[in-house]
């Protein structure tokens, strides 16, 4: 009896999980991954800045990732006491939104050596859900959108690629969503 409950169990697993981790119909690409700004291309004014990034050994670039979709492009640090304060309603809106065509992205800005290996240790001890791309080691990406003068700063994208909004400052999931519908 407990063999066929041990079975139907192991079965029960397998359905769930092997849709959710890498699939064929894996509709979410890098979410909750960590990787490295590789090149950025400056697009006309007004419009987010195409910049491309390395998952899995092959070049992805921003503008394919979230062609249309509505983008939340957050610049954020680990040592930010208000980033490390909104990254829950970060998660939240990843969850709630991703069915209407939305995506988190997170930049974060490290002036360490090994900020890479700082922020991988962040995104697990925190559960984030969507993918963190650190910026290059002369932070190419946050020049190209002026200069990030301060964290959190926020870049909501519209479906089009058109910076909708710049937000400064800590926000709430309301907040956000309140951002991201306007941009739908």
């Amino acid at each position: 009896m407990y063999r066929h409950i041990s079975v139907l169990a192991i079965g029960l697993l397998a359905l769930i999980t092997i849709p959710t981790y890498g699939g064929k119909n894996d509709t979410k690409p890098g979410l909750g991954k960590v990787s490295t700004v590789e090149t950025v291309r400056k697009v006309q004014s007004g419009m987010a800045v195409d910049f491309q990034w390395k998952d899995q050994g092959k070049l992805v670039s921003f503008s394919e990732f979230t062609k249309g979709k509505v983008v939340v492009l957050n610049f954020w640090g680990t040592w930010c006491g208000p980033c490390r304060r909104e990254i829950p309603d970060l998660i939240e809106v990843q969850k709630e939104m991703a069915a209407k065509g939305v995506v988190v992205i997170g930049i974060p800005l490290e002036r360490v050596d090994n900020k890479v290996a700082v922020v991988k240790d962040y995104v697990e001890k925190t559960g984030i859900n969507y993918l963190n791309i650190v910026d290059s080691p002369d932070f190419e990406l946050s020049s190209a959108y002026g200069g990030i003068a301060s964290v959190p700063t926020t870049y909501i994208i519209d479906r089009n690629g058109k910076i909708a909004e710049k937000i400064i400052g800590m926000m709430t999931k309301a907040k956000f969503i309140g951002a991201v519908n306007r941009a739908l």
